[in-house]
């Protein structure tokens, strides 16, 4: 890693709590013990169950060369002696301000994503298309916040060619300070839906939030947009330019034609070219092509973009097909909103079966005050779209199963359970095999816990 001690003290504007001492280059950055090595630059990072500042004696054992603190914990004088500390108002702020600095050294391409949903997929898409032609760098699994962007940007060495940026938000300013800290040459905003209401209130916020992202995309860049997406419609981008991507006509400078989905994946061709996808759903078409644009603007070769499109295996647990016990699952247990969830009914009923088509789904969350009017909605949808049978977990969704019987479902197909452990219970009651069944709840609901309650399962 080409950083010394002094330029991180520069860039911190931070206070030595001793004179520098021994070896001024940093190995690398840390913030977790369990995988710091000898002259590691360790941060002591706070969270809402965790301290950095707990674990230095640790770090000391394991050869950390330099510490970043903040607040009254603080080295032994003992400990000072033993390496560098450096103090300062806020290691958090200080650890992106590295991150910012450290980008900077490098004159490669910086893709960042943020969105109401699809972020993880796109991101994932974009560097296994990308991965084709350059040497990609991109966030492990949602490490999207304050912590996982900047830890994947210190991650960056000389012979990555490009750096892939899933970003994620749940309060006003993050997407502001992540794409600060980025300074992305292609900006793409995957929808502007109802998330994260608890902190952003309400979707306007949400559209906000967001488009903060483009003021941060250096000039001449790219910025590309959901076409479909009235949120985004009336958005400018000044000195960048802007693509809109779509799966209807008109919708986008970037656009599907002859769509065809089916229950192993989907099909769809750009200007006469044929593209297969091993994703479900018409939404998962939308996401293909946020991946398809940057790499057209990467300059990939399309017969290399339309190989790897379909060679792209789903990311877990987001509209993934488990068959289990002879029951077709699509498991999109990871996360749920009201647009992801709209769009996961869809791709249920649009699947030309004969069988029963089933949901199991659990409470939508951090949706503030709209929380009861939105899962009011999704039970209205619900009662339009006739599915054989509904499981519905948590104290939220009995809003959903209430709206849903007054709008005409027969009462007993609908189900309002405690918790997943309870839905998956009763599903195994209910469900056959051929049968299909949707699994959608928000991460804290942990509705994964609806497959424990079967036996034998193969997942493709």
């Amino acid at each position: 890693m080409d950083v010394s001690i002094e330029e991180a003290l520069k860039v911190m504007g931070g206070a030595v709590l001793e004179p520098l001492r021994g070896d001024r280059s940093v190995h690398k950055i840390s913030t977790d013990t369990r995988s710091l090595e000898k002259n590691d630059l360790f941060f002591a990072l706070k969270g809402a169950r965790f301290d950095g500042h707990d674990f230095i004696a640790e770090a000391l054992e394991k050869g950390a060369g330099h510490f970043v603190l903040s607040g009254a914990k603080g080295p032994t004088l003992e400990q000072k002696r033993s390496a560098n500390f450096i103090k300062v108002p806020d290691t958090l702020k200080a650890y992106g301000d590295l991150a910012r600095f450290y980008r900077q050294k490098f004159k490669i391409p910086v893709i960042a994503i943020t969105g109401s949903s699809g972020k993880t997929t796109v991101k994932e898409l974009a560097a296994h298309i990308l991965s084709q032609k350059f040497n990609v760098l991109k966030n492990r699994g949602t490490e999207n916040n304050l912590v996982g962007v900047p830890k994947t940007i210190l991650r960056l060495e000389k012979e990555h060619e490009v750096l892939v940026l899933e970003m994620g938000t749940s309060v006003p300013g993050e997407i502001e300070r992540l794409s600060s800290i980025a300074s992305p040459q292609v900006g793409i905003i995957t929808q502007i839906g109802f998330s994260h209401l608890e902190g952003l209130k309400t979707q306007e916020g949400v559209r906000e939030e967001k488009l903060k992202l483009i003021s941060h995309v250096e000039r001449g860049g790219i910025v590309i947009l959901n076409g479909e997406d009235p949120m985004l419609k009336d958005v400018t981008c000044g000195v960048h330019k802007l693509v809109r991507v779509g799966s209807w006509k008109d919708c986008g400078d970037v656009t599907a034609e002859q769509v065809r989905c089916h229950e192993t994946g989907s099909s769809f061709y750009i200007k006469g070219r044929m593209f297969e996808t091993q994703l479900l759903g018409r939404y998962n078409i939308l996401n293909c092509l946020f991946a398809i644009a940057v790499a057209e603007a990467l300059g990939v070769d399309t017969s290399l973009i339309q190989k790897a499109v379909g060679s792209f295996k789903p990311v877990a647990s987001r509209m993934t097909l488990k068959v289990i016990e002879g029951i077709h699952f699509l498991d999109d247990s990871y996360n749920s909103n009201p647009s992801s969830f709209k769009a996961a009914l869809e791709t249920l009923k649009e699947l030309k079966i004969r069988e029963k088509r089933g949901v199991v789904c659990g409470d939508m969350l951090e949706l503030g005050k709209s929380s009861e009017a939105l899962h009011r909605q999704i039970g209205a949808l619900l009662a339009s779209m006739l599915f054989d049978f509904v499981i519905a977990a948590g104290t939220q969704s009995k809003h959903l199963v209430d709206e849903a019987v007054k709008r005409g479902f027969e009462a007993k197909k609908i189900h309002a359970v405690k918790d997943s452990k309870e839905a998956g219970r009763l599903c195994r009651e209910i469900a056959v095999a051929g049968d299909r069944v949707l699994v959608k709840g928000s991460r804290g609901m942990q509705m994964e816990k609806v497959f424990d309650c079967f036996i034998t399962s193969s997942t493709r």
